[in-house]
C-alpha cells in the first residue's frame, strides 16, 4: 500500500464508497434502487489518540467500520499500521486489532469465561488486565452467552477485545447497555490504554460519552464526512455562553448596550433575574470583559459550546 502514509498513523482510510443495490434501465423505466452507505470517506486515526466517529443512525457509521475490517466490499483504500493494506492482510490485521461490533455475535454455548479462554488461543490475553475488566463488568462470566441479555453479551465482548491490549481497538457503540457507573469506569480504561500507547476508533451516538474520551472526532452525514478536528479546535470554532450577576441593579448595563458590543451574538435577563445576564458571544471575549468590568460584577462564568450543540448545528 501506500509507502507515503507516516508511521504515527495507525489507521488511513482514503476515498471509501460503499453503494448497496442497484438501479438499472429497461424500456425506459428504472428498477431496483442504489443506497449510498458511505461516499468518499477519508480520515485517518494517530497512534494513541482516541478517535470518535459520530453520526446518528443511518449515517454510515457501521458501514465504515465493517467495511475498515474487510467485511464489506468497497471501493477506496484502506490502510493499517503505515503498511497493512485491509483486504490483502486481513489475517494478520485481525492479530493486532480488537473489535466489538454494534450487535454481538458470540458462541451462544461458551459460557463468559470459556469465550475469554477460548480467544486467549488465538491472542495471549494480559490476565492481570482481565482481573481488572472483570471488576467494571460485572457480568456473569459463568453464565452461557446464549442466556444473555444484549447488553451482558456486550460487555464480555469487551472484556475479550481488550483482553490482550491489542494496538488498535475498533468499537462500535462500546456503552450501548452499560449503566453509568461502568461506563465511567470504561471510559477511565480506554483513557489509559490510550496514554500506553493503543489506539483507539470508536462510533458512537452517545454525545457526552464522546466529548468525555476523544480527542478527536469525525462526523458523518448521510454517508459523507463533513468534519473532522481536535476536540479543542472544534469548541473554539463555536458561540461561547456567557453568564454575568452583577452586584447591584443600579450598576450594571443595559442588554441594548451589550448588545451594541461586536462580539455579543445575543443577550437577554431570565425572568425574575433582574441582575443576571446571559449572553452568547463570539471566541474573542476582551472587548466584552473590558466593558463589563467597569462595573461591579458579583459572578462571571464562560462556557464552550458542547459537543452536543455542535453536532445539531450539522444535522439541522
Amino acid at each position: 500500500m501506500s509507502s507515503s502514509v507516516s508511521k504515527d498513523i495507525v489507521l488511513q482510510v482514503s476515498n471509501l464508497t460503499k453503494v448497496y443495490g442497484k438501479e438499472f434501465n429497461i424500456g425506459g423505466r428504472t428498477f431496483g434502487r442504489a443506497v449510498v452507505g458511505a461516499k468518499n470517506v477519508s480520515f485517518d486515526v494517530k497512534k494513541g489518540e482516541i478517535f470518535g466517529f459520530l453520526g446518528p443512525n443511518g449515517a454510515g457509521k457501521t458501514t465504515v467500520m465493517r467495511a475498515v475490517l474487510d467485511y464489506l466490499h468497497i471501493t477506496g483504500s484502506v490502510t493499517f499500521f503505515g503498511k497493512l493494506d485491509h483486504h490483502r492482510d486481513a489475517l494478520l490485521i485481525r492479530e493486532n486489532v480488537g473489535y466489538v461490533p454494534g450487535e454481538v455475535a458470540l458462541y451462544g454455548n461458551f459460557n463468559g469465561n470459556e469465550i475469554i479462554k477460548y480467544f486467549n488461543n488465538f491472542r495471549p490475553i494480559n490476565h492481570e488486565f482481565v482481573k481488572k475488566l472483570k471488576s467494571i463488568f460485572r457480568v456473569d462470566l459463568t453464565l452461557k452467552i446464549g442466556q444473555l441479555s444484549q447488553g451482558n453479551r456486550k460487555q464480555v465482548a469487551l472484556i475479550v477485545a481488550l483482553a490482550s491490549k491489542p494496538d488498535l481497538l475498533i468499537l462500535d457503540e462500546p456503552s450501548g447497555g452499560l449503566d453509568p457507573l461502568m461506563a465511567a469506569n470504561f471510559h477511565d480504561i480506554l483513557k489509559e490504554l490510550a496514554e500506553e500507547g493503543i489506539t483507539i476508533f470508536i462510533s458512537s451516538h452517545d454525545l457526552s460519552e464522546v466529548q468525555t474520551v476523544c480527542n478527536r472526532i469525525a462526523i458523518i452525514k448521510e454517508g459523507e464526512i463533513v468534519l473532522v478536528e481536535t476536540i479543542e479546535e472544534l469548541k473554539a470554532k463555536f458561540l461561547q455562553k456567557m453568564r454575568i450577576i452583577f452586584s447591584k441593579k443600579e450598576d450594571m448595563p443595559t442588554v441594548e448596550e451589550l448588545l451594541s458590543l461586536s462580539t455579543v451574538v445575543s443577550a437577554e435577563k431570565p425572568n425574575g433575574k433582574v441582575r443576571t445576564f446571559l449572553l452568547t458571544i463570539e471566541e474573542d471575549a476582551n472587548e466584552l470583559l473590558k466593558f463589563v468590568t467597569k462595573f461591579h460584577i458579583k459572578r462571571l462564568s464562560i462556557e464552550d459550546a458542547t459537543i452536543e450543540e455542535i453536532f445539531l448545528q450539522y444535522y439541522q
